[in-house]
């Protein structure tokens, strides 16, 4: 199972379910109003990396990587993203993400990214992955897969190499939630 809705979610979940989902799922809990959603747990991103034998890129990469060069971050940022947006979604992980895409019932869905590395005082995950709004469910994968790929963007990986996050395991969660109009903010 690779999915779960935001009520089987809580505070415990980070390491699944990234800060962002599990904070919605805490949320949902307490009976706040939160648009309806579910969240693919990061062991689906780990399944996507073993099928698809990412992992040694992913290696690769980290060995290349010169955090004195931005062209260097660059560069090896744009082949990892690539190679990752490149491979064919494992067709059980999509059947299971449709099937919650389509009990969720909603036209309009937003795809964020839920970093699953802790979040401290001086760590914060915010702002560093990427989210995609009015997604449907023709496009959802190919959103799903961007939102994994963001884990690899040049500002992620400057971080990590900042927070000395290189090569210890860092996975990341999407949480899917219904698209939500603002009238304001």
């Amino acid at each position: 199972m690779f999915t779960k809705i935001f009520k089987q979610i809580s505070k415990k979940d980070v390491k699944i379910a990234g800060g962002k989902g599990a904070s919605l799922g805490e949320m949902t809990q307490a009976k706040i109003p939160v648009p309806s959603g579910f969240v693919i747990l990061s062991s689906a991103f780990d399944k996507f990396i073993k099928d698809t034998d990412i992992n040694i890129e992913i290696d690769s990469m980290w060995d290349r990587i010169d955090i004195k060069s931005t062209e260097n971050i660059e560069e090896n940022s744009e082949i990892i993203r690539d190679v990752i947006l490149k491979k064919k979604f494992p067709v059980d992980l999509g059947k299971e993400i449709f099937q919650a895409f389509d009990k969720l019932g909603a036209r309009y869905v937003a795809v964020r990214s839920s970093a699953t590395a802790e979040d401290s005082k001086i760590d914060a995950w915010a702002g560093q992955l990427e989210s995609y709004l009015y997604v449907t469910k023709k496009n959802l994968l190919e959103n799903v897969q961007k939102c994994w790929a963001s884990l690899f963007t040049p500002r992620a990986l400057f971080y990590r190499v900042e927070r000395k996050f290189m090569k210890g395991h860092v996975s990341v969660a999407v949480v899917v939630q219904e698209m939500a109009n603002s009238e304001v903010a």
